[in-house]
This record gives structure tokens, sequence and C-alpha cells, in this order.
């Protein structure tokens, strides 16, 4: 599996923490009748992808918060554990982004920890 991951076909480092969720999407009809039972219907089923990466160079750093700043949606290759041994790409937009760093002026600009969440459309 040497495929790397990718932010819109450009090859990224690989999260240090990554970590898989998925949710159901359900319509206006769902929800529990009279008898106490659950009627669902599920319209769609979304995924997220919470990456971290510790210990990047700023470099790597800016690289990443570039890649996906002020764009609505992006290309995302990544590894799925619903699919063995391959990569897959999809689009996802991406959530929440932060950056934690370390003495930037001293240390050898290093940022201690980035984070960010892809959301699939």
């Amino acid at each position: 599996m040497d495929e790397p991951f990718k932010i819109d076909g450009v090859s990224i480092p690989t999260p240090t923490d990554y970590k898989f969720s998925n949710e159901d999407l359900s319509s206006e009809n769902t929800g529990r009748t009279l008898d106490g039972i659950m009627h669902k219907d599920v319209v769609a089923v979304k995924d997220t992808y919470a990456c971290v990466w510790k210990r990047l160079s700023w470099e790597d750093t800016a690289k990443l918060m570039n890649a996906v700043d002020g764009k609505t949606k992006v290309l995302f290759t990544h590894a799925d554990p619903r699919v063995p041994n391959r990569f897959i790409t999809a689009d996802y937009y991406i959530g929440k982004r932060e950056c934690k760093a370390v003495n930037l002026v001293r240390s050898g600009n290093n940022w201690s920890e980035i984070s960010m969440t892809f959301i699939k459309i």
C-alpha cells in the first residue's frame, strides 16, 4: 500500500492519527410511532475522517493548510476501513482546522500538531 494520502492529487504527509466515523442521514419521515417502534428512512451515509499530524515542518504545515483554505471541496485520497489494501479518492469539504505551535524561533521551525476534519460531500 505505497500510495500516499493526497489532497487534489498532491501528496501530503501521512497523518499521525487518523480516525474514521460515519453516520446515517435520515429523511424527515424518520421517527418513533406511538407504539414505540423506530422507523428509519436512511437517505445517505456520510463519512468523516479526523486527521492529526504531529511535529511537521513549517513548510509541510503550510502545504496542508494552503491545500484546503477557502475551498468548498477537495479531492481527498485516503485509506478507508471498508476497502482493504488500497486508497480511495472522493470529494470532501473541510471542517475545523487547528495548528498548535512549539517555539518557532528557537527550535527549528516545527509545528507540534495540525488537525483537520474531512467530511464527505
